[in-house]
């Protein structure tokens, strides 16, 4: 996640402060409402969808502080090495002439229909109905706990009663018998 989202990064820039009421992904900058129309117009970043900030903010930090650019070149990632399974830029194309490179694009269009996206769903199903289960189970167990309590306690009056009654009878014959 940016260091400061509440401020528009292309407004600092140019020393001015103004809020910022959006976040665009694929810049990973804040954006003022003036800047994210500017955004929209320019070729370059037209393309981009920028989002409201707060559902930015909402995102769960281990997917915002995914990086977005090349960390050696400060580059957007724009291809995929299948041999490393990580994204590239093109200037690290250089480094994976042997490998197969494709785009990021293509990998991203198969993802939500792969094999391996359909089976960890699958799994996240299954173990999400565990979870439910073992919950159950927990309740259960806690209740049939509370049930036993409650048992043994009238268990241990009705004793207490039998006892005290006994020797309330032992001692009277006692006293009877002096």
């Amino acid at each position: 996640m940016a260091t400061n989202t509440s401020i528009c990064g292309i407004c600092s820039l140019r020393k001015i402060t103004l809020t910022s009421n959006f976040w665009c992904p694929q810049c990973e900058e804040a954006l003022c409402d003036e800047c994210r129309d500017h955004h929209k117009l320019l070729k370059v970043t037209q393309s981009h969808i920028p989002i409201p900030l707060s559902d930015y903010k909402s995102i769960p930090s281990f997917i915002s502080d995914i990086q977005q650019s090349c960390i050696y070149h400060n580059e957007q990632y724009q291809q995929y090495c299948l041999e490393h399974a990580l994204p590239i830029c093109y200037k690290c194309i250089t480094d994976h002439r042997k490998c197969n490179v494709t785009t990021l694009e293509k990998v991203i269009d198969n993802v939500k229909t792969s094999e391996q996206f359909l089976d960890l769903e699958s799994r996240i199903e299954d173990l999400l109905q565990n979870i439910d289960q073992i919950k159950k189970d927990r309740h259960s167990n806690v209740t049939k706990i509370e049930e036993t309590k409650t048992r043994l306690v009238q268990e241990i009056r009705h004793k207490r009663a039998e006892i005290n009654k006994r020797l309330d009878n032992l001692e009277k014959h006692i006293i009877k018998r002096s």
